[in-house]
Order: C-alpha cells, then sequence, then structure tokens
C-alpha cells in the first residue's frame, strides 16, 4: 500500500456511525488529564507568592492596602488579566476550587489537542493521538532558560494561554488564519508575551511559507485575504494588550536589563548562565529528535508536506535565541530582553513530544517490514529520559547506515538489543519516579483502547485505568494511608502551606497584630504576605513588572537584605545572612524608613527587642 493511501486510512471512521470519532478521545484526556492533575497537584509551589496577592486583591480592593508589592496591582501588568478572570470565578465557587478546575481544564485541553495535531500527522494511528495525549500530561523535554513539562500541576497564566497557543498552532497548519489570529489573541490576555510572539512568529512562518512556495512557482491554494486579515487582527490585539505600557513611567534601558535579567530572573535570560548540564540535556534531547523526525517523515505523507513549515519554524526560534544571548548580553538591548526569547523553545518542547509519541504509536500500531512493533515500544519506553530517547532513532541510523559500512553484522543491534539497551539506559538515568510511573500507567490505558477487541471494552477499560488511580490519591487524601514512597506525590488543594514554622508565626500574627501592620521578614518568606494577611516590607520571589515599581523592589531588596555579586535566586543565601546577623540599630533604621513595627528574624539572631512568639527557628520581635 502507497503512503498515500496508507495516511488515507482512518481507524476511527468506522466509529462514526455509532458516535463522534473524538469523543473517545475527549473521555481518555478527561481521565488522563485528572489523574496527571491530582498527582502531585499543589498550588503552594510554583509562583504563588507572586500571583495570589493579586487575586486577593481582586477579590477585596481593600486586601493589604499598605503593601508594596499588592500595590502594583492597580498598575497595568501582565498578570491583570489573569488575576481578574481568576478572581471572577472565585466570587462564584471557592478560590481553591477554582485554581484547580482551571489547572486541570488546561491539560486536559492541551492533551486533547496534543492528540488532534498528532492523529492530523499519523492518520492512520489511533494509538499516536492516544499516546501523544499521554505524553503531554506526563513526559519532560529539556530546562533550557523555561520549564521542561507541558502539563502543570499549579496554575500559571501561561498555563491558562498554552491550549489557546496550541489551538492557534493547530488552525495555522491548517491555514485557518482568522481563527487562529483570534485564539493567539485572547491567550495573549492571560499571557501576552507568549500569546503575541508566538502568534507572530507563526504567522511570520505562514508568510515565509508562501513566499518560498511563489519562488519556487507551486501552484498556491492559500488565499491571501484570511492571511492578511488575520495579520490585522493580531496587530489590533498588540496594539491593544501592549500600548498601556508605552505610557507607563520607564526607567533607563540599562537598569531595566540589569534588574529584570541580571538581578531577578538570569535562569530565564541569561544563556550565560544556564547550567552546562542545561545545555548538554538540550543537546542530547534535540539530536535524538532529529533522528526520531527523519524517520517520522517516512511515515507520514502529512508530516513530509509539512517538513518545510515545521523546519521553519526550528530554524527561526534557534536564530531568536541566538538574538536573545546577543542582544542581552553581548549588545544589550531592552525589546530583546523584554520578548525573553528563551520562553519560545516551550513550542518545540511540546512538538517535539507530539511527533515523538506520534512515531513511536505508529511504529506499535502499524508496524512495517524495516521497523517492528518492538521498536516502537522501545521509542515509547526511551520517551522518558533524553539519553534513552535519542538511543533509539540513533540506534536504527546506525543500524542502516554505519554498521554495513563497516561490514558488522546488523544484528549487533537486533530489535531486541535495541529495546533491551533502551530500558538499560532508562533506568541508569533514573527518570523522576511521577514521570515513568505516570507514563507507563497512561501508556497501558492507551494499549488497552487500541489492542483490546472489542472497542467498546477496550475504551472502558482504557478510560477506567487512570480514572481509578485518580479516585485513589482522592482516597489516599482523605480516608486511606498511602504509601510511604507516594507521600510527596499527593495533592494539595490548600491555597499555601498551613504546617511549618512560618504558618505557625504568620497564624500568631494574625491573631495578634493589627491589620494594617506591616513586616519584614526573610528574603524568601513572600508566602507570609497572604498566610497571616499582613504587609510585608519586600522579598525576593514577589517581582513586579512595572519600571518604577522594579526599581523600589530592588531598592528595598538592597536596603533590608544587602547587594550580592550572585545572580538570581543564587543571591538568596548571602542576602538571607543578613537576616541572621542584623542588628537592632539596623532594624530600628529600616522601621523608620518603612513603616514597620514588626519583624520575624531567626532564632539565633541577637536583639534585645521584645519577643512575641517563637518557634524552633524563627521568632517574631516588636519594634517600638
Amino acid at each position: 500500500m502507497s503512503l498515500s493511501a496508507r495516511d488515507a486510512v482512518n481507524p476511527e471512521q468506522k466509529n462514526q456511525g455509532k458516535f463522534p470519532a473524538w469523543l473517545p478521545l475527549l473521555l481518555f484526556c478527561i481521565s488522563a488529564g485528572l489523574f496527571a492533575t491530582l498527582w502531585g497537584y499543589n498550588y503552594s509551589s510554583g509562583n504563588a507568592e507572586e500571583q495570589l496577592p493579586f487575586i486577593f486583591r481582586a477579590l477585596d480592593p481593600s486586601f493589604l492596602k499598605n503593601d508594596f508589592f499588592t500595590n502594583t496591582f492597580s498598575l497595568y501588568g501582565p498578570r491583570t488579566f489573569f488575576s481578574e478572570f481568576v478572581a471572577f470565578f472565585a466570587r462564584l465557587i471557592p478560590l481553591a476550587t477554582v485554581l484547580f478546575l482551571l489547572t486541570l481544564t488546561a491539560n486536559i485541553a492541551i492533551a486533547f489537542l496534543s492528540a488532534q495535531v498528532s492523529r492530523y500527522f499519523f492518520p492512520r494511528s489511533r494509538f499516536s493521538a492516544f499516546l501523544a495525549a499521554a505524553g503531554v500530561l506526563t513526559l519532560k523535554t529539556f530546562w533550557l532558560g523555561y520549564s521542561n513539562i507541558i502539563y502543570r500541576s499549579f496554575l500559571e497564566p501561561e498555563h491558562l494561554a498554552m491550549p489557546l497557543i496550541l489551538l492557534g498552532f493547530f488552525l495555522i497548519l491548517k491555514r485557518r488564519y482568522i481563527p487562529a489570529a483570534l485564539s493567539f489573541g485572547i491567550a495573549s490576555f492571560f499571557h501576552a508575551l507568549l500569546g503575541l510572539e508566538l502568534g507572530w512568529i507563526l504567522f511570520g512562518v505562514a508568510v515565509l511559507d508562501l513566499v518560498f512556495k511563489a519562488l519556487r512557482k507551486e501552484p498556491q491554494k492559500n488565499k491571501l485575504l484570511p492571511l492578511g486579515v488575520g495579520l490585522v487582527m493580531l496587530a489590533a490585539f498588540s496594539f491593544g494588550l501592549l500600548y498601556p505600557y508605552t505610557v507607563q513611567p520607564s526607567i533607563p534601558a540599562d537598569e531595566f536589563i540589569h534588574l529584570v535579567a541580571y538581578v531577578r530572573h538570569p535562569h530565564h535570560y541569561l544563556p550565560s548562565y544556564f547550567e552546562p548540564w542545561q545545555w548538554g540535556q538540550a543537546a542530547v534531547y534535540l539530536l535524538g529528535f532529529g533522528f526520531a523526525f527523519w524517520y517520522a517523515l517516512k511515515r507520514s505523507e502529512t508530516l513530509q508536506r509539512q517538513k518545510n513549515f515545521l523546519l521553519t519554524i526550528g530554524v527561526l526560534t534557534a536564530l531568536l535565541c541566538l538574538g536573545g544571548f546577543l542582544f542581552v548580553e553581548v549588545w544589550p538591548s531592552r525589546l530583546w530582553t523584554s520578548a525573553q526569547m528563551f520562553r519560545l523553545p516551550y513550542l518545540l518542547k511540546w512538538l517535539s513530544i507530539v511527533l515523538l509519541t506520534g512515531w513511536a504509536g505508529d511504529l506499535i500500531e502499524n508496524p512495517s517490514d524495516k521497523e517492528s512493533r518492538i521498536i516502537g515500544l522501545s521509542a515509547a519506553a526511551g520517551l522518558v529520559t533524553p539519553v534513552s530517547l535519542a538511543f533509539v532513532p540513533m540506534a536504527l541510523w546506525a543500524r542502516t547506515m554505519i554498521l554495513p559500512r563497516l561490514k558488522i553484522p546488523q544484528k549487533l543491534l537486533h530489535d531486541i538489543v535495541i529495546l533491551i539497551l533502551t530500558l538499560g539506559l532508562a533506568v541508569f538515568y533514573k527518570p523522576e519516579f511521577r514521570t515513568w510511573a505516570c507514563f507507563f500507567i497512561q501508556f497501558t490505558a492507551v494499549w488497552l483502547i487500541v489492542f483490546l477487541k472489542s472497542r467498546k471494552a477496550g475504551l472502558l477499560a482504557g478510560t477506567a485505568l487512570p480514572l481509578a488511580f485518580a479516585i485513589l490519591f482522592l482516597l489516599f487524601t482523605t480516608t486511606l494511608t498511602p504509601p510511604s514512597f507516594l507521600k510527596y506525590e499527593l495533592p494539595v488543594f490548600s491555597l499555601y502551606k498551613t504546617t511549618g514554622e512560618v504558618a505557625e508565626v504568620a497564624s500568631f500574627a494574625k491573631a495578634n497584630t493589627p491589620a494594617d501592620a506591616v513586616f519584614y521578614t526573610p528574603p524568601r518568606m513572600g508566602e507570609f504576605r497572604y498566610q497571616a494577611q499582613r504587609a510585608i516590607v519586600v522579598d525576593f520571589a514577589a517581582y513586579p513588572f512595572q519600571d518604577l515599581s522594579m526599581r523600589e523592589w530592588y531598592r528595598r531588596i538592597a536596603d533590608c537584605y544587602g547587594v550580592s555579586p550572585l545572580l538570581g535566586f543564587d543571591s538568596l543565601e548571602q542576602l538571607n545572612l543578613t537576616v541572621y546577623h542584623i542588628t537592632d540599630e539596623e532594624l530600628k533604621t529600616l522601621s523608620d524608613k518603612y513603616g514597620f513595627k514588626y519583624a520575624v528574624v531567626y532564632d539565633s539572631t541577637m536583639t534585645n527587642y521584645p519577643i512575641l512568639f517563637r518557634t524552633q527557628s524563627l521568632k517574631l520581635i516588636q519594634i517600638p
């Protein structure tokens, strides 16, 4: 059967008379998404110190009226629409419920859209579509400047934006430019940086694709009018979202770059700051993906048609990241710094999981004479670590290209040998427990859906399996005693840490100090702000994004904790030492300047001020 004919066969067409082809996929995504979201869900992780104060302020305009960071919510900023959106629902149902449901909804949407894109590229494989949904909910890619996962176990603005961005990507693939622009525009309300940048990049690639086809004198099936309307729509969203920043007071470009890229976020902005293992991890992962993409092209005519489009995205992203180095560290530019180019590979990370799972799934469901089902199993198993992932396609390439030239028997890399070595590499490099366990459970569920003789029984069993584990996780948080190895994997639905010394001090402060009191705290104690519902002078995590507020944040950090030659969060250890050694005279000077009468210091901090409350390592003191 020719490649074109094989691609035309869609195994799910058999079910269209009974129920829509997308319904089984959606049911699996809901079940798998619930399981994946519950595993490790904890809103107090992530960037809660930066987000919760704004949500509380959106719910209650009087919340912490004298807190410097919370007051920046009154200024237009990147968290404005996100906070108001969450607060809208939190007025109807409890905030903790809203946060979980939005996280779950975004995970389900990402899984479902990933499955649809996989089905678009590998139309003859049900396994590919379901495995793509499982993959984006479980697998890790490479770090390099931003997150290495696609799913989330806590809510962030970009997580709400991602389903809309992925939808925009899918619509661009299908050359539906007007709804794509609308999708990118709406995504930008949640995260302007990612929504607008990825939108412009993908529209730019669409324009380049048309230009290249025109130069090659290929027949054009695309209408220019929808593309033009989409560009105008995206420009309108860009103007509406970015113009308010232009009317705010600004600080000099060198000061902006120093504060954003060097003081607070070098792990996102400075390639020279990225750790060597991050570069090595990315190199290995992308090398393996490159080989796998080459093999996947042979199995999908759709992928072949979109090859140039996808390669252009990859090349353009690499060039923009290069610009993110040159124009941030070598020839600093405020515009390039603001763009934070090393967020852009997120699209490649997502697409790599979709294509890798698609290739593995198609191998498993539709093995050929040259590529067996065992190779498909090896490819799927290898997804749990970058090294094992890279090994499988490179081993295939070595078997067909290198061994014959060296006159070495190809049996040296027999299918079974590749599988054993893949599993060995995965075990050796020790993937995170959640990654391999969650992926194995969902892989088993996909196998049941695709290969049980009864389609209905397969769908029921495959959907029920992750749902059963989700229910088990809920029971472990309520009635059942969990095994020790799951102790730190269980979901936490409280808005913030309710146990520990910080929570104890915060609880005392909330009950025994005036509501308008201001506190001095150690630099990594931003959660005290909403645990105690008391204002604090400053903390390192809660960073404002308005120019004058950035300057004020840094002034407060320098006054309260000093200045460290180290960058980003690496400076926290040295900044924190200030709290151990701060004197009563220094506290009094800061008290007069910033108007606080209470301070949380360490138990070993020498002070003659009255101690109101004490834990093992902290104490709350009052400053006359």
